[in-house]
């Protein structure tokens, strides 16, 4: 004796509906545990910035400020200048020999 259509049918969508609400179950849960690490995250974060000292945070707001290529240039310019300066007192040292 074969079976019902209408029973391999209603087999076929009660299935179908079991693993639908799985799905949206695990979805769920992702969404879930995302928003736990992403809250997690946020505090990590607020509390570094919290618990910044105050030299620490001028220094890194000053850093922010400043232009570093001029400060590169500027001490590039000072060690060309102190090669030079070098350059210049060894041939003004006179030599034994």
């Amino acid at each position: 004796m074969a079976l019902n259509e209408d029973i391999i049918g209603a087999v076929a969508n009660a299935n179908f509906k079991a693993l639908a609400e799985l799905g949206i179950q695990n979805s769920l849960a992702h969404q879930q545990r995302l928003q736990v690490l992403a809250e997690k995250s946020l505090s990590k974060s607020l509390e570094a910035m919290d618990t910044v000292s105050v030299p620490e945070g001028l220094g890194i707001s000053a850093a922010q400020r400043g232009d570093l290529s001029k400060t590169i240039t500027d001490l590039s310019a000072a060690v060309a200048s102190i090669q030079q300066m070098i350059k210049g007192a060894q041939t003004t040292i006179p030599t034994t020999g």
